[in-house]
């Protein structure tokens, strides 16, 4: 009996010993340790890889909802905020609304909408809808509001976006659309009672030979023709204009221009001078280009003094390195006051005005148009010797 313990302990040793000597296990072991190795670096280098895109993602996404020209707001799923855009912070001056984030937004709503909660944007099924935002204590400006609920993991609710759109300026054009519309009603109506008084006054002016009457129905027909250069801008101005491009000569244009205002010109004894190149041919339209330099010599013609205005007319062709494109630039100069500082900015602006007589503050606006109709621009300026300069650029 004892001697087969001590045989059995005996054997003991050999076993562990065998165990542990058997090389191609430890070789096994080795390479398996070697491939968990590798591949825990290969893991963690993609695990490095996904955070860099998801900081990416995250660096675009900013990106794009701080370049967009709309206000946004994101909210966690306790209706705190977590983002406010820059649009947003500059659409309401002093608004300071960094001081939002991490707060309810139901006191966003109760600042800046009047008797408003977050359920107000939640309920309408339909997106956009419309509410007033008060911007300040003297403003509000009507919007277009977007919401849309955000899902995180297992589609869970995890937040809402909020979008708010300045539509101030889409009502500015809707109503200068109706007005347009409105306007060549009346325009219509009003045109051919005038072209008769017109008619008549020029009769009378011809059969009439005493001076002072004469003198008298010469300032009704001139403001016969004020009044239908009116009618023509409304009527400009209503119109969805399609350019017919053909080859026409600048000196023509600009000539029949000169002609068309005539009426002004030698009311106000007007000097015109004119230095055009005959040679020079532009693509264009030419009744609108005609519109265009009419206007602009008209709104000169009412910022010169009487009897001693002069406007001067010129061109050249400019060069553009920067492209293919060459352009004529004519350039119309008076010495009249010129633009005041905080007007020369909404001078093309439609329906704006500086004259005391009225006006309908469209011929610039008008002219502007024209230009662009045909790839080109206007630009106004106050000319150092004194009064307004203003150069058409059209392209070749």
């Amino acid at each position: 009996m004892e001697k087969k313990v001590k045989e059995a302990n005996s054997a003991v040793p050999d076993i562990i010993s065998e165990t542990f000597s058997i090389n191609p296990d430890r070789e096994s072991l080795e390479k398996a340790f070697k491939s968990f190795e590798l591949a825990s670096v290969k893991l963690s280098a993609y695990y490095n890889s996904l955070e860099e895109k998801i900081v990416d993602l995250k660096e675009n996404l900013n990106a794009v909802l701080e370049s967009m020209p709309l206000g946004v707001i994101v909210t966690d799923e306790l209706n705190r905020i977590t983002f406010i855009n820059k649009y947003l912070d500059a659409l309401i001056p002093g608004g300071n609304l960094i001081k939002y984030l991490n707060s309810d937004i139901n006191k966003f709503f109760e600042n800046f909408f009047e008797k408003e909660s977050i359920e107000d944007f939640i309920k309408p099924i339909f997106n956009p809808f419309e509410k007033t935002m008060r911007i300040s204590n003297e403003k509000s400006i009507p919007i277009f509001a977007y919401v849309k609920i955000l899902y995180g993991k297992d589609k869970k609710f995890s937040g809402r976006i909020f979008i708010f759109q300045n539509i101030e300026e889409i009502k500015k054009t809707k109503r200068l659309a109706e007005i347009g519309e409105m306007s060549a009603k009346v325009a219509h109506e009003i045109r051919n009672p005038l072209g008769s008084v017109e008619l008549f006054a020029s009769i009378l002016y011809t059969e009439l030979t005493d001076k002072k009457h004469r003198e008298i129905i010469s300032n009704i027909i001139s403001a016969v023709k004020n009044m239908n250069t009116t009618i023509t801008n409304l009527l400009e101005f209503s119109k969805n204009i399609k350019p017919d491009i053909s080859k026409q000569n600048l000196y023509d244009i600009c000539k029949n221009s000169i002609l068309f205002a005539s009426h002004i010109i030698k009311q106000k004894d007007i000097a015109i001078i004119e230095n055009v190149d005959r040679n020079i041919f532009i693509n264009a339209d030419k009744n609108l280009i005609t519109q265009c330099f009419l206007n602009i010599i008209i709104n000169a013609c009412q910022s010169v003094p009487d009897g001693c205005g002069t406007i001067k007319i010129n061109c050249a062709v400019i060069k553009n390195d920067s492209n293919d494109t060459d352009y004529t630039r004519v350039t119309f100069e008076d010495n009249g006051k010129g633009f005041e500082k905080e007007s020369i900015g909404k001078i093309f602006t439609p329906f704006f005005s500086t004259k005391k007589s009225g006006g309908t503050g469209l011929g610039l606006s008008i002219a502007l148009n024209n230009a662009i109709l045909h790839g080109g621009y206007i630009t106004a300026e106050n000319s150092p010797e004194g009064g307004a300069k203003i150069q058409v650029y059209l392209p070749d």
